[in-house]
């Protein structure tokens, strides 16, 4: 049960965001490599997608900034503001990931070295591969979920339209957003404007998967190394004459985990930052959008808040997951038969205690922590901003 079989979505993510998939020194030679159509697509959609950001903005500029009502006016502010949000996490993603290709691919390889063999019973596996590839499993159907709905909804409601007066049809894309040619009253005018925004956001929502996905093979890996470090630690017989050496090697293999935990974590730190800053306004703003716009309209926002929530969601709480699964090895330390060693084993063991003391904390520029209690604080302060702006009606 190699670490290649955690690689199933990933691969999936890799292959919808035109890119090659992840290679480590020691694992499989005969993956996909990129070809020069992917290549290419990949460097188009980037484009799109930066030109995305731009046309946003300018039809703010252009469309909004200039609304006299002031509950149209908080709307397209609030429908910007999410729209952006979208776009500068894709951004941000892309940005990372293909910087940090190279660190993750190393780390990938420290994993692959570590990774247990198959008969060794000290490790759970299969318990841990099957729940990493069950939470991945679903985020890769939900976001699939998202954007078909998202770049099928103006498809649908030009058609819904269309049947039921053709003499109105309000030719919506995707996204409020500025074209160097005419979308309104031009089939093939929308029908560009829909394929443009449609390329640029599968290659946010391939990478925002990417993402995902690499923050949870990291996490579920650190997990199940704590826990087998937890476990061999409770096993070891302090009176066995081995038990002192054997004892050196955990302490070794506490130090390494631990040190892989903080390349995850130097590597994710603006992936992060993003999250903490983008979701923050996004759930505000993408919350006054729903409650401003009509029903159609806000549909399409409530499942980009749904996505926000969610996306915020899974990078805090694997951070928990890996602070809980560091705060196994101090127990496991003291509930060994420590007091049947010798006064070297004592020593050494405690000061593995002291190092287990303070458990393990993945931080955002060793500023706030990735946890559940910074994403409770995100949401509370998320939606002191939505009260602000709502009152601005």
């Amino acid at each position: 049960m190699p670490l290649i079989d955690y690689m199933k979505y990933l691969d999936r993510s890799c292959e919808i965001g035109f890119s090659a998939p992840y290679q480590w020194t020691g694992g499989p030679k005969d993956r996909n490599q990129e070809t020069t159509i992917s290549k290419n697509l990949f460097k188009l959609s980037v484009i799109l997608l930066t030109y995305q950001f731009v046309g946003i903005i300018t039809y703010f500029y252009l469309f909004g900034r200039t609304e006299k009502d002031a509950v149209r006016f908080v709307t397209g502010l609030s429908e910007m503001c999410g729209s952006l949000m979208l776009v500068c996490v894709a951004c941000t993603n892309v940005w990372a990931l293909t910087k940090n290709r190279p660190h993750i691919q190393a780390v990938f390889g420290e994993l692959h070295v570590m990774y247990p063999k198959p008969k060794d019973d000290r490790y759970r596996t299969q318990h841990y591969q099957d729940v990493a590839l069950f939470t991945m499993k679903y985020q890769y159907i939900l976001y699939t979920i998202f954007y078909l709905y998202y770049n099928g909804a103006p498809l649908l409601l030009l058609l819904w339209e269309y049947l039921m007066d053709r003499q109105n049809m309000s030719y919506r894309t995707q996204t409020n957003m500025w074209f160097p040619w005419k979308v309104k009253g031009s089939a093939f005018g929308f029908g560009l404007a829909i394929l443009v925004q449609a390329l640029a956001s599968v290659v946010g929502v391939a990478y925002s998967l990417k993402s995902l996905n690499i923050v949870c093979i990291f996490t579920y890996q650190l997990k199940l190394h704590c826990d087998a470090l937890a476990s061999q630690l409770l096993r070891l017989d302090s009176r066995l004459p081995g038990s002192y050496q054997e004892l050196r090697i955990l302490i070794t293999y506490h130090c390494r985990i631990f040190d892989i935990g903080e390349q995850v974590n130097q590597i994710l730190n603006s992936y992060f930052l993003s999250s903490l800053i983008f979701s923050t306004i996004a759930i505000c703003m993408t919350s006054v959008a729903v409650l401003l716009l009509d029903f159609a309209s806000a549909f399409k926002y409530i499942s980009g808040l749904v996505a926000f929530v969610l996306y915020h969601f899974v990078i805090c709480y694997m951070g928990t997951a890996v602070t809980a699964a560091s705060d196994k090895v101090l127990p496991a330390a003291f509930y060994n038969n420590w007091y049947e060693g010798d006064l070297a084993y004592r020593k050494m063991l405690l000061i593995l205690m002291m190092r287990a003391t303070k458990p393990y904390v993945w931080r955002t520029y060793k500023l706030a922590p990735v946890s559940i209690t910074t994403y409770m604080a995100t949401l509370k302060f998320s939606y002191q901003m939505f009260t602000c702006v709502r009152s601005l009606k």
